[in-house]
């Protein structure tokens, strides 16, 4: 390969996403360099902010586009959601490049997708033509994710594989032992999809379990309100330093999501599951199409949306911590790390 540069084209960025990728380019002395293309929204944000450095981002974004339209060959990994009309205006600045598709949606029938707004004959088209024509290959994170898009698209199998998200090196060190009996923790946004309501007023009538809430959002001043008068319930807000969040990892027996699914999003492969579950905490999520691909019986519990408290309760009941589980989750956990995952980005060296 001649070129030491990969580029990551995302709507918003999402570094932890290519862990991976970077770990493989690392060993072969190539690039990975992140940009964006939601360029206006993000100047019109950073205008009204008075935010420089999200202003001098977009010029660099800006930049890239521009050096798109009279450079050629460059291997780009484009991050987009499905059926997203924005994708004609991508492409016509990525026409004399080598695509590359990374995608963690678990559907492709056209029934359920997050981009609806705009959608049209024309629109399907110029994705249908995008997978089986433009695209170079194709990074599906989960297997339903590959299955799905070769049954709904004519896609020969060595144009797409199944390359799964990497835990950060931090995660899968300094394995604790210090565990809290009962403790729960809850990594992620605040937000009413995610099901927070329903896990605080659980932990607030069941005071034998812990919660812990990391993060923010909209539901942010919910938690505070539970936290300021439960004394089961913490709430850190949210945590960048990943060594200090592995420690917190570290203090508790079970990460714990309750996510809802709506009409245009569900829980697809969450690194928080595969993080935690690097520091031996035994994962508990709903019956999602991510998680599904994750969690097994031998190493944490899947339940049925609606159905958590049940689920709770009956861990709750458990007279010991189930350690083989938590075995079994570490064990599980060492098929994401970077140098692991890393093989499965090999099709972008070709």
């Amino acid at each position: 390969m001649s070129q030491k540069t990969v580029y990551i084209l995302h709507k918003n960025g999402a570094k932890n996403h290519y862990t991976g990728l970077d770990y493989l380019l690392q060993e072969n002395n190539i690039q990975l360099k992140h940009r964006e293309f939601s360029i206006f929204s993000k100047t019109i944000k950073s205008i009204f902010k008075l935010n420089f450095n999200l202003f001098y981002k977009q010029l660099i974004n800006t930049a890239f586009f521009i050096n798109l339209l009279f450079t050629k060959d460059k291997k780009v990994v484009l991050g987009i959601a499905p059926f997203d009309n924005k994708l004609s205006f991508v492409l016509f600045y990525l026409k004399r490049h080598k695509i590359y598709y990374h995608t963690s949606w678990t559907y492709w029938d056209k029934s359920f997708h997050p981009k609806t707004k705009k959608n049209s004959p024309k629109v399907f088209k110029e994705w249908q033509d995008f997978l089986e024509i433009k695209v170079t290959h194709i990074f599906a994170v989960t297997t339903q994710s590959k299955t799905q898009l070769q049954e709904n698209y004519k896609l020969h199998e060595n144009k797409i594989s199944v390359v799964n998200h990497a835990i950060d090196k931090e995660f899968s060190q300094d394995i604790k032992s210090n565990r809290k009996r009962n403790s729960f923790i809850y990594l992620g946004r605040l937000v009413e999809q995610k099901g927070l309501e329903e896990l605080l007023l659980f932990f607030s009538n069941h005071p034998a379990g812990s919660l812990t809430i990391i993060g923010k959002g909209k539901q942010e001043e919910l938690v505070k309100k539970y936290a300021d008068t439960h004394e089961n319930i913490s709430y850190h807000g949210h945590m960048s330093d990943k060594a200090a969040l592995n420690k917190e990892l570290g203090k508790h027996e079970y990460s714990l999501l309750n996510s809802k699914r709506n009409r245009k999003w569900e829980e697809l492969f969450g690194l928080i599951i595969i993080e935690s579950m690097a520091q031996g905490l035994i994962p508990i999520a709903p019956k999602h199409s991510g998680p599904k691909e994750i969690i097994t019986e031998e190493t944490g519990f899947l339940f049925e949306e609606g159905d958590v408290a049940q689920i709770l309760s009956k861990i709750l009941s458990f007279e010991n911590f189930d350690e083989t589980k938590s075995k079994n989750a570490v064990k599980q956990s060492m098929n994401y790390l970077p140098n692991a995952i890393a093989q499965k980005w090999l099709p972008i060296l070709e």
